[in-house]
């Protein structure tokens, strides 16, 4: 069974490279950083385990070369342009990044949001935009 921290250490670190954002896993505290009434910047990483899609040998053991990892950024900002521009560092640190025996792409089968979400439930208001990624190792 693969350790879901050997896939999601090389992420985090990739995102916390990014300049200018903060970076958060699975959550969003209820305060986050703001500037002059404006949210700053972040990143959300939500990423759960990964399915290891091997098939069982005849002693019954699973071999755990492989796996298929889904996951998710959101990212998050004062104003539309910025938040397409978060995005974009977002997708450059991500895109090809090696992680394991793999390297982390776009995902075909998830949603394609194509451009910011403006979010008013909450103070201040906010945009954000989700892509989906995948991670095949093997």
């Amino acid at each position: 069974m693969i350790d879901p921290d050997s896939l999601t250490g090389p992420v985090l670190a990739a995102l916390t490279a990014v300049p200018g954002i903060s970076v958060y896993d699975g959550y969003v505290p209820d305060k986050v950083p703001e500037t002059g009434g404006f949210i700053d910047p972040y990143v959300i990483l939500w990423a759960g385990n990964p399915d290891e899609p091997d098939e069982l040998t005849t002693d019954g053991v699973q071999d755990a070369d492989s796996v298929v990892w889904d996951f998710q950024t959101t990212t998050v900002a004062a104003t539309h342009g910025l938040c397409r521009e978060v995005n974009h560092a977002v997708t450059t640190a991500l895109r090809n990044l090696r992680v394991r025996t793999g390297r982390v792409r776009t995902n075909p089968d998830g949603f394609n949001q194509q451009y910011p979400i403006l979010d008013t439930q909450t103070s201040p208001a906010r945009f954000m935009l989700p892509r989906q990624w995948r991670l095949i190792t093997n």
